[in-house]
This record gives structure tokens, sequence and C-alpha cells, in this order.
């Protein structure tokens, strides 16, 4: 039969027509990103406008297995009697990172490997605040090193000064100490523990991700033990989200609770939350609301916050 050699030949001729599969060239043109969030919020019998974050970062490589990160954030301290205070400008990333296959490096100042919640960027968390136990991203200066294992297991650990972020110095001399673990036993269930060792205090952390279909929950349990005044802060929270409409609403509620001293018997504290987000073109363009009502142990305080916050991300 003669249609095997023309087959063969027509083969031939549509595989010249398309064009070969070469890899994205390799650029270190630098990249602008940011965000900002209005917020409208109140607390107790205050309220008031303020920009709650607004941030810009530039990030680029410089080779393909280095890269970079500065981001300078503004903004203002709300609603109380910190809302007098004035804009201020401070640093919050600014690292060198390597990565080679599965191993990872981070130079500068970043993100210490504890809490889940804190490691969450504020431009995909689900509330307007995170949880009191962790209460703000824990940043420092120093080092850190990653390794991954087929997406089962990933292993972080760093050193750092211990002195917070922005600091021109190491005042004690002492180093700070941090190490992360999370296994994935399977797809979509991250269970995770941390440890963080400072010169006078040392903490612990359990913590746990689920993510399937429509639902989102994320819980966290923490406890920090100073050995100077004797004292066990702890906290935990269990969060979860619901899309009621796919891609477009999302339902949140979370439970947290918070106890600063074990040597107090009446200072731990409840909080109950109820929000949504709605999305308009995912976490780059959102409206935020949430309202969380909080109980304490003893003498009641009036600290429910209700928020609505819009946020732009480029």
């Amino acid at each position: 039969m003669r249609s095997g050699p023309v087959v063969a030949v027509l083969t031939v001729c549509a595989a010249l027509r398309v064009p070969a599969q070469t890899p994205a060239p390799f650029s270190t043109a630098p990249r602008l990103t940011g965000y900002f969030q209005p917020r409208f919020e109140t607390l107790g019998d205050t309220a008031s406008f303020f920009l709650r974050r607004v941030r810009f970062a530039v990030e680029g490589n410089v080779t393909p297995w280095a890269s970079y990160r500065a981001q300078i954030e503004m903004s203002t301290n709300g609603v109380g009697v910190a809302a007098a205070g004035p804009l201020t400008f401070s640093a919050t990333d600014v690292f060198i990172r390597l990565a080679h296959r599965a191993w990872g490096a981070t130079v500068g100042q970043f993100k210490v490997p504890f809490s889940l919640e804190s490691l969450l960027g504020a431009s995909v968390l689900e509330t307007g605040e995170r949880s009191r136990i962790v209460n703000a991203a824990k940043r420092d200066i120093g080092v850190q090193a990653d390794w991954t294992l087929a997406g089962r297991l990933a292993l972080q650990a760093s050193v750092v000064d211990g002195e917070g972020p922005n600091r021109a110095v190491n005042a004690d001399n002492r180093m700070a100490y941090f190490a992360r673990a999370v296994v994935t036993p399977v797809r979509g269930l991250d269970l995770g523990g941390a440890f963080e060792g400072y010169s006078d205090s040392a903490g612990a952390n359990v913590q746990g991700l689920y993510r399937s279909g429509r639902w989102t929950g994320r819980a966290e349990y923490i406890d920090e033990y100073n050995r100077r005044s004797h004292v066990h802060t702890r906290g935990w929270y269990g969060l979860a989200g619901y899309y009621a409409i796919p891609q477009r609403v999302e339902l949140v509620g979370r439970v947290e609770q918070f106890d600063p001293s074990d040597l107090v018997a009446t200072d731990r504290s409840t909080g109950y939350l109820i929000g949504l987000q709605y999305f308009m073109r995912g976490d780059n363009f959102k409206i935020l609301a949430d309202y969380e009502a909080f109980r304490e142990q003893a003498v009641q305080v009036s600290n429910n916050r209700s928020v609505v916050q819009m946020q732009v991300r480029w």
C-alpha cells in the first residue's frame, strides 16, 4: 500500500509547522510589586478610617539560582490612643534568596519559621487581623536554610539576632534559633510543629492546614515560656473558610483563646469571629469584612472589633 509513505511525509510536514518549545529566557529585570489596604474599623466605642498597610517591593533575579526582595511599608496606627501617631515607614522583607533543587537559603531580614499564620502574607489572610497569640508576622535579621522532599516534607531552620526587624545591632550579643517541620500525609493536609529559642525564653507550636474543594481549615496552638518571670503565655485558634460562591464569596469563622500569663487566673480571653471576603479579582482586588466579639475571663472590656477593608494588589 502507498498510504504508508504518504502518511509519513504528512506527519513530518505537520511536525515542521509546530514551533519548537524553548524555555523562557532568563531575565534580571527588576519587578515592582505591592498592595495597599484602606480600612474602616470600630474598636469598642471608637471608629476610624485609616491605611492599614501600604507596601511596595522591588524583587528580581540575579542568576537562575539567586533572587532578591526589598519591601518597605507605610502605615498608620488606626483607632485608639495610637491613632495620633504619624505615618511611619519601615522595612519588612529585605533578603537574598538562594535555591538549588530541594535546598534553599535566605540571608537578610525575613519572616522567621515559627507560626503558620505569621508566615502567611497579610494580603492573603482571610481576616482583618491575625489571632491574638500570633498578633503579627515575626521578622528578624539572620540566615535561614530550608529543604523539601517531593512535596511531602518541608524543613526550615534559622539563626537570627533575636532583636526583631530593623535593628542596627544585636544588643545582647546572643542569637535566637528557630526550627519548623511540616509533613503532608495526604493531599491537602499539612501537619507541622515549630520551636523558637531566645536567650531568656522559648516557645513551641503545633499547626495544621487543610484545603479541599471549597473548604479551608487552619489551626494552631502556641506555648511560650519566659525563663526569667516563669510565665507561660498560651493561645490557640481554629479557622474555617467556605467558598459560598466559588472564586467570588468566601465565608469565614474563627474561634480563638489567649492567656497572656498562666500565673494570673483572670486574664484569659476568648474571641469569636464571623466574616466574609468578596473577590472582584482574587486577592488582587477584594473587600474583606468581619466582626469579632471578645469575652474576658473576669471583667468585661469594650473591645469588640469590626473591620471593612479593601485591598488592591499588583
